[in-house]
């Protein structure tokens, strides 16, 4: 009886192992970029240097949030924005690599991202300038 007991105890963890295991953590920077003045906020450092490395000519990196989604898949966190409202969707992880979707204002975009990796959005227009989303796993 002792033994079916403890089976059972350990058969009920198994499903929130599994969900533990099926979360993946995305840390997204919500940034206000334009040609307007040459401030670069720290946490936005790597971005400038990509932009700069691509030929795109934004000089101004102002981190307006940072977020932390914990998300299992099919479940959507939302970001707030300058210009609306962007929703982030782990779509599946399939070994170390996961699938996302980000929809906001005006795109939709899918990524596939490995652990570390990086991706940048477009989020559409914002004063004078542009609201980027760096989304990183």
């Amino acid at each position: 009886m002792t033994r079916l007991a403890l089976t059972l105890a350990f058969g009920l963890c198994l499903p929130s192992l599994a969900m533990a295991q099926g979360k993946t953590t995305l840390q997204v920077l919500v940034a206000s970029v334009s040609t307007n003045g040459k401030d670069v906020d720290g946490a936005l450092k790597g971005m400038a240097q990509d932009f700069k490395r691509n030929g795109l000519a934004f000089s101004s990196f102002k981190l307006v949030r940072q977020e932390s989604l914990s998300l299992a898949p099919g479940e959507t966190g939302n970001v707030t924005l300058p210009n609306g409202t962007a929703k982030v969707t782990l779509l599946k992880i399939e070994g170390s690599s996961a699938r996302v979707k980000v929809a906001s204002p005006g795109s939709t975009s899918e990524l596939g991202m490995k652990a570390g990796s990086e991706a940048y959005i477009d989020a559409g227009a914002h004063g004078q300038g542009k609201v980027f989303l760096a989304v990183k796993r």
